[in-house]
Protein backbone atom coordinates (compact mmCIF):
# COMPACT_ATOMS: atom_id res chain seq x y z
CA UNK A 1 0.00 0.00 0.00
CA UNK A 2 1.49 3.29 -1.04
CA UNK A 3 1.28 5.95 1.64
CA UNK A 4 -0.55 9.18 0.99
CA UNK A 5 -1.85 12.12 3.01
CA UNK A 6 -3.33 9.80 5.64
CA UNK A 7 -0.77 7.57 7.40
CA UNK A 8 -1.11 3.81 6.84
CA UNK A 9 -1.47 3.30 10.59
CA UNK A 10 -4.60 5.50 10.63
CA UNK A 11 -6.13 3.70 7.64
CA UNK A 12 -5.43 0.28 9.16
CA UNK A 13 -6.78 1.28 12.58
CA UNK A 14 -10.04 2.49 11.03
CA UNK A 15 -10.35 -0.56 8.80
CA UNK A 16 -9.62 -3.14 11.49
CA UNK A 17 -11.71 -1.39 14.15
CA UNK A 18 -14.69 -1.14 11.82
CA UNK A 19 -14.34 -4.78 10.83
CA UNK A 20 -14.01 -5.94 14.45
CA UNK A 21 -17.12 -3.99 15.51
CA UNK A 22 -19.12 -5.42 12.61
CA UNK A 23 -17.87 -8.97 13.20
CA UNK A 24 -18.53 -8.81 16.94
CA UNK A 25 -22.03 -7.45 16.33
CA UNK A 26 -22.88 -10.21 13.84
CA UNK A 27 -21.55 -12.95 16.11
CA UNK A 28 -22.81 -11.67 19.46
CA UNK A 29 -19.37 -11.16 20.92
CA UNK A 30 -17.29 -8.26 22.19
CA UNK A 31 -13.67 -7.41 22.81
CA UNK A 32 -10.56 -7.65 20.69
CA UNK A 33 -10.75 -9.57 17.44
CA UNK A 34 -7.12 -9.24 16.34
CA UNK A 35 -4.26 -10.35 18.55
CA UNK A 36 -1.53 -7.93 17.53
CA UNK A 37 -0.97 -4.78 15.54
CA UNK A 38 -0.78 -5.27 11.78
CA UNK A 39 2.70 -5.73 10.34
CA UNK A 40 4.04 -3.23 7.85
CA UNK A 41 7.47 -3.07 6.27
CA UNK A 42 8.81 -0.04 4.46
CA UNK A 43 9.83 -1.04 0.96
CA UNK A 44 12.34 1.41 -0.50
CA UNK A 45 14.29 -0.73 -2.95
CA UNK A 46 13.03 -1.98 -6.30
CA UNK A 47 14.64 -5.41 -5.79
CA UNK A 48 12.68 -5.94 -2.57
CA UNK A 49 9.51 -4.70 -4.26
CA UNK A 50 10.01 -7.24 -7.06
CA UNK A 51 10.25 -10.03 -4.49
CA UNK A 52 7.07 -8.77 -2.79
CA UNK A 53 5.25 -8.72 -6.12
CA UNK A 54 6.32 -12.30 -6.81
CA UNK A 55 5.39 -13.44 -3.29
CA UNK A 56 1.95 -11.80 -3.32
CA UNK A 57 1.02 -12.89 -6.83
CA UNK A 58 2.13 -16.49 -6.31
CA UNK A 59 0.32 -16.94 -2.97
CA UNK A 60 -2.85 -18.48 -4.51
CA UNK A 61 -0.68 -20.85 -6.58
CA UNK A 62 1.48 -21.92 -3.63
CA UNK A 63 -1.61 -22.40 -1.47
CA UNK A 64 -3.09 -24.74 -4.09
CA UNK A 65 -6.06 -22.45 -4.77
CA UNK A 66 -5.13 -22.28 -8.46
CA UNK A 67 -3.19 -24.83 -10.50
CA UNK A 68 -0.97 -22.67 -12.70
CA UNK A 69 -0.33 -19.12 -13.92
CA UNK A 70 -3.06 -19.42 -16.55
CA UNK A 71 -5.72 -20.13 -13.92
CA UNK A 72 -4.21 -17.41 -11.72
CA UNK A 73 -5.22 -14.96 -14.48
CA UNK A 74 -8.85 -15.93 -13.85
CA UNK A 75 -8.71 -15.97 -10.03
CA UNK A 76 -10.89 -13.02 -8.91
CA UNK A 77 -9.48 -12.54 -5.40
CA UNK A 78 -6.06 -11.17 -6.29
CA UNK A 79 -4.80 -8.37 -8.49
CA UNK A 80 -2.80 -10.57 -10.85
CA UNK A 81 -5.10 -10.19 -13.87
CA UNK A 82 -5.40 -6.46 -13.21
CA UNK A 83 -1.65 -5.89 -13.18
CA UNK A 84 -1.43 -7.84 -16.46
CA UNK A 85 -4.26 -5.64 -17.83
CA UNK A 86 -6.57 -8.60 -18.42
CA UNK A 87 -9.17 -7.22 -15.99
CA UNK A 88 -9.92 -3.85 -14.35
CA UNK A 89 -10.61 -2.91 -10.75
CA UNK A 90 -11.50 0.75 -10.33
CA UNK A 91 -9.89 0.78 -6.88
CA UNK A 92 -6.59 -0.84 -7.87
CA UNK A 93 -3.80 1.45 -9.07
CA UNK A 94 -1.28 -0.52 -11.11
CA UNK A 95 0.74 2.28 -12.68
CA UNK A 96 3.45 2.42 -9.98
CA UNK A 97 4.27 -1.28 -10.34
CA UNK A 98 4.04 -1.22 -14.13
CA UNK A 99 6.44 1.74 -14.30
CA UNK A 100 9.08 -0.30 -12.46
CA UNK A 101 8.81 -3.01 -15.11
CA UNK A 102 8.58 -0.48 -17.94
CA UNK A 103 12.10 0.69 -17.02
CA UNK A 104 13.37 -2.73 -18.02
CA UNK A 105 11.44 -3.60 -21.22
CA UNK A 106 8.65 -2.38 -23.50
CA UNK A 107 5.91 -4.70 -22.21
CA UNK A 108 5.71 -4.56 -18.40
CA UNK A 109 3.03 -7.27 -18.24
CA UNK A 110 5.39 -9.70 -20.00
CA UNK A 111 8.15 -8.87 -17.51
CA UNK A 112 5.80 -9.56 -14.60
CA UNK A 113 4.79 -12.92 -16.07
CA UNK A 114 8.46 -13.83 -16.56
CA UNK A 115 9.22 -12.87 -12.95
CA UNK A 116 6.43 -15.12 -11.71
CA UNK A 117 7.47 -18.05 -13.90
CA UNK A 118 10.89 -17.95 -12.21
CA UNK A 119 9.24 -17.93 -8.78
Amino acid sequence: MKTGATPVSTVMRRLLTGYAISFNSRHGRYGHLFQNRYKSILCQEDTYLLELIRYIHLNPLRAGIVNDLRTLDKYPYCGHAVILRKRKNSWQDTEYVLKIFAKKIQQPADAIENLLKKG
